[in-house]
């Protein structure tokens, strides 16, 4: 019987290995991200959104060094703008609104402490479904800011996948 089990369990490391499956692990950032400043143009005064915080986050847990003095910062990733909203997608008879679609986006862009861009500006998006139950108001407004802190993460790791794919 313990000889099915570890060949079932062999068989099944045989196909995730042979499908190309690997856990995602630590990112492969260029060497000229070792110390960076992340900063938000949302307005002077205002505090930074999600995907800035985000954004710090997984580049500290990336190896990165994330400096709040852009002097010492050998890269600098701006987030231009970012933003997040909903329009109605159905609603029924009696004009309840009952599936919302989630929008978020941004806009950003790296350069280098010489100056140099590393990635010119450039946007992103991610969206959700929600489903309304007037039911459960709380809930719904429980999962909207959940799932508008997903969708940050996203594009955090959006920018991330981007940057390892950058050859400076």
């Amino acid at each position: 019987m313990r000889w099915i089990i570890a060949s079932g369990l062999g068989l099944i490391v045989l196909l995730l290995a042979g499908c190309g499956f690997q856990l995602r692990g630590q990112a492969q950032l260029p060497p000229e991200l070792r110390v960076t400043y992340v900063q938000s143009q949302q307005g002077i005064g205002m505090p930074p959104g999600a995907l800035d915080r985000k954004l710090r986050s997984i580049l500290a847990s990336n190896g990165v060094t994330v400096t709040r003095d852009p002097a010492q910062a050998t890269a600098v990733i701006t987030i231009l703008n970012e933003g997040s909203g909903r329009r109605t997608v159905a609603a029924d008879r009696f004009d309840v609104k009952r599936e919302y679609f989630l929008i978020y986006n941004a806009t950003y862009e790296v350069k280098l402490a010489n100056g140099k861009v590393l990635v010119a500006a450039e946007g992103i998006n991610a969206n959700r479904a929600l489903l309304f139950d007037e039911n459960r108001i709380l809930g719904f407004e429980a999962a909207q800011e959940s799932l508008v802190d997903g969708m940050a993460d996203d594009l955090a790791w959006q920018i991330i996948r981007r940057l390892q794919a950058v050859k400076s």
